[in-house]
């Protein structure tokens, strides 16, 4: 009979092994990095189609033991942010969907997957359906189908994905934009994530001295100032 029950017990503790090594590769919430705040921008120039650097994200995918998960699906889905609008051009590494309004790509070493996401926003003067905008946490970040993290959307360039035929980049007209949500939040209340250069959950004049450095790379060709182009520096459309 003793030795049944330490049969039946070195079964169990199998089991339980089995279970949590075949669980392992499982991305998990708790253990994985996804910035908060998730900017978009675009190209450097419009004959220079690098993606700014100055934007680039970084989301590390771990399993549930702190393990990091290489070739893990991640995906950001951008279906509930209303006011950006992702670049339909190719970056290497990464899929653009405009249908389910979602980008993907895939973790490497040490579970880590390293893109800058290349969109704008259609913010344009009152009146305008789109004044609100989105709010806090609009996009959903995905591993494998397991959601890690809801993050805010900031847009460098406020008004590109509103220009028709054109790819205007960051330069000083957003800057007159970026006001316009600060002056709207002042009154309104309204909480509009595309101008939260600051990153703190609020929008308010402090924003703008945290935008003016995004500007000025820009201005010296190390930004966004190209906006939305892919090789070739050809202009490339936003998804709808």
């Amino acid at each position: 009979m003793t030795r049944l029950v330490r049969k039946a017990a070195l079964l169990g503790a199998c089991g339980l092994f089995i279970a949590s090594v075949a669980g392992a590769a499982v991305p998990d919430p708790a253990h994985s990095t996804v910035p908060a705040y998730i900017f978009s921008g675009g190209v450097k120039t419009s004959t220079d189609p690098t993606p700014d650097p100055g934007i680039a994200i970084t989301i590390v995918v771990r399993d549930f033991l702190n393990n990091p998960i290489v070739g893990s699906n991640v995906e950001l889905n951008y279906s509930q942010c209303a006011d950006t609008k992702i670049c339909t051009a190719v970056v290497a590494g990464t899929t653009v969907d405009p249908v389910s309004h979602t980008i993907r790509l895939q973790t490497g070493a040490g579970g880590i997957a390293s893109m800058t996401v290349m969109g704008a926003s259609i913010n344009v003067a009152p009146p305008a359906a789109n004044v609100g905008g989105a709010g806090a946490g609009c996009i959903k970040v995905y591993a494998d189908g397991i959601q890690l993290a809801a993050s805010t959307s900031v847009d460098l360039d406020q008004n590109g994905a509103a220009a028709s035929g054109a790819s205007p980049g960051v330069n000083g007209a957003d800057v007159s934009f970026v006001f316009l949500d600060i002056g709207r939040a002042g009154t309104d209340l309204i909480y509009r994530g595309r101008a939260d250069y600051s990153k703190d959950g609020v929008v308010n004049g402090a924003d703008a001295a945290f935008y003016y450095p995004h500007l000025s790379r820009a201005s010296a060709n190390q930004g966004s100032l190209g906006g939305c182009r892919g090789a070739g520096g050809v202009v490339a459309p936003y998804w709808p």
